[in-house]
């Protein structure tokens, strides 16, 4: 039995051995990825959505899109014939248009950096392209090449200029996704996999050719903004790598490839209008809206308030990631005037407490803090302060640096006084009135870098203990990331290949006994075998993952039960037992239940 148990541990060191298998998908490595300081510093960009479905403005024929719906999708909602849309976009005359104006806004609001749909899912281009006449120049009574204009504006305020582009989707063509009202999905390519050919012939002949017009013509672009995925990572891949040969300097959204797969791209794209509940230790951008809809809709008046915009732009920027923020100009080329207000007011906080988001680092802190959000810089972290004390007593708990100083971002002469309690609670004393009604700006300048008390975990009763992405604590390369697929897959932790990429957490345990622990992850055919260790202080058990069929399907298992012998904080940690040249797995959850 013992040359037996050799054996086996042997095959599994085989099939974890470094073998070059190429499992791993290039441009996935954004956690030591490098970005340029305007996208990483900016923070805050403005999106654009705009096109013949703003002359629409949400409704057709005497009907309109539902409430809370997208006004830029009206073309597949009511599934207007192509000749038929082909007729609005004929109308198509934004004589208001005017890219100064549209510059000057997103600079006034502090934004860094513009993307604009240079075409969206009609298929039809915001451009003058040679490759198709089916744009805004030659097909309208417009005759003016916007983006062109807004280029050429973004240089001279000092704005990145960046570009939104449907690679896969186009309404318009009928070898592209998406119009299954118009064309005989048997003659398309709808289906891939039975007529491949078709598909690429739309990527040759109008995708790709339109990406080169706009990365040749158009100076130098920040990002190119892909959206709805490809059908394969190899046609996603096609499209990063064409910006990057001609661009190397311009960035590639999350999008561009296969949704169901890993990464490609420079930067994590999250769902439309998506808040991650923690911190995403790799680069991330959400794209987010003004009202509910993205295109103009002349009914939409679901608008968001300035305080709204300002809270979550702070929150985004304390979890590390950048605020896209969205607006729809009319069919005319007018921005509504309930965005301008929205954004001007956003622009006035901007103006006096843009310290606190540019170049920001996302909060130290491993748990939410009562009143706001903390944002950091070096030295100095920034009290984002929603809920201003009724007591004026400002409470912040586990900070244990010594306080050099204490002011208000707005007033920085003004000294605070701050002291701690008999816990070590820093007790930081307010004036009597808050100098922001929306968030006011408390600035600690502490001695050395950040010492916060991590975050324990309570055990509650007899409830199993979990242990997930959110309570984590990460070192090496294990990371916490984000996937699109499945609302149990968005968030997890991967990219551990060594065992020095470990997952900790502190776990405060009152009833000391034995634990039976389970897992939740997934594992592509290829990472099965492999061994991985759990422990909890100086015991551990092993773990051997086992795939699931596909890209993120999680499963649950129990991996084996592990004693707990006394009372106190416990360290838990999980980790691959040696080198593999693949992840291990995406982690979900640890789950412990007491068994005696």
């Amino acid at each position: 039995m013992k040359y037996k148990s050799v054996f086996a541990i042997l095959l599994l060191c085989l099939a974890c051995a470094p073998q070059n298998s190429g499992d791993r998908s290039e441009g996935d490595d954004t956690k030591t990825a490098t970005l340029p300081e305007w996208f990483s510093n900016g923070k805050f960009g403005m999106f654009i959505h705009w096109g013949p479905y703003s002359v629409l403005g949400g409704e057709w024929n005497g009907k309109r899109i539902e409430q809370g719906d997208i006004a830029e999708w009206i073309m597949e909602r009511f599934h207007i014939p192509v000749e038929e849309y082909r007729k609005v976009a004929a109308t198509f005359n934004p004589v208001q248009f005017n890219a100064r104006e549209w510059v000057a806004l997103a600079k006034n609001a502090g934004m860094k950096y513009i993307i604009i749909t240079s075409k969206h899912h009609d298929g039809f281009a915001m451009f003058d392209s040679r490759v198709n006449d089916y744009n805004i120049v030659d097909y309208t009574p417009f005759k003016r090449d916007p983006l062109k204009e807004l280029s050429e504006a973004c240089a001279e305020a000092g704005i990145k200029f960046c570009v939104y582009y449907s690679h896969r989707e186009d309404w318009e063509n009928p070898y592209a996704y998406g119009n299954t009202w118009d064309f005989d999905s048997s003659q398309t390519s709808l289906d891939t996999m039975d007529h491949p050919e078709l598909f690429r012939k739309y990527l040759d002949e109008k995708a790709i050719p339109q990406l080169k017009e706009l990365l040749t013509n158009y100076g130098p672009l920040g990002i190119v903004w892909f959206d709805r995925g490809m059908y394969t990572q190899e046609q996603g891949k096609e499209f990063a790598d064409l910006v990057h040969a001609l661009q190397p300097g311009c960035l590639v959204n999350g999008r561009v490839g296969h949704y169901d797969q890993e990464l490609l791209g420079d930067y994590q794209s999250l769902t439309d209008n998506g808040m991650p509940v923690g911190g995403i230790e790799e680069a991330w951008e959400t794209p987010q809206t003004l009202n509910d809809t993205w295109g103009y809709s002349k009914y939409d008046d679901n608008w968001k308030s300035p305080e709204e915009i300002i809270r979550r732009m702070v929150t985004i920027v304390s979890k590390g990631g950048n605020y896209l923020l969205n607006v729809g100009p009319t069919g005319e080329g007018v921005i509504p005037a309930a965005s301008i207000n929205i954004l001007n007011s956003v622009g006035e906080w901007m103006h006096k407490n843009s310290e606190s988001i540019y170049g920001a680092s996302p909060s130290p802190f491993p748990a939410e803090l009562p009143w706001g959000f903390c944002t950091t810089r070096g030295d100095l972290l920034y009290l984002h302060v929603f809920d201003w004390p009724g007591d004026g007593i400002l409470k912040l708990k586990g900070l244990n640096n010594r306080i050099r100083n204490a002011f208000l971002l707005t007033d920085k002469e003004r000294k605070l006084q701050v002291n701690r309690d008999k816990n070590g609670q820093l007790m930081i004393l307010l004036p009597e009135s808050r100098p922001d009604q929306v968030n006011s700006v408390v600035v600690l300048q502490i001695a050395g870098t950040p010492d916060i008390d991590p975050l324990v975990i309570q055990q509650i009763g007899a409830e199993p203990i979990v242990l997930d992405y959110l309570t984590a604590s990460t070192s090496g390369k294990a990371v916490k990331r984000f996937n699109r697929k499945g609302e149990s897959g968005q968030f997890h932790i991967s990219k551990m290949e060594e065992p020095d990429d470990i997952i900790e957490w502190r776990v405060n345990i009152f009833n000391p006994g034995t634990y039976e622990v389970s897992i939740t992850y997934a594992a592509i055919p290829g990472w099965e075998n492999c061994p991985y260790k759990v422990s909890a202080g100086k015991e551990q058990i092993t773990g051997v993952v086992r795939s699931t069929h596909g890209w993120y399907e999680y499963k649950t298992e129990k991996i084996g039960q592990i004693q707990v012998s006394k009372k106190g904080e416990t360290r838990f940690r999980l980790y691959p037992e040696h080198h593999i040249d693949h992840y291990l797995m995406y982690f979900s959850s640890l789950q412990l239940l007491q068994v005696n």
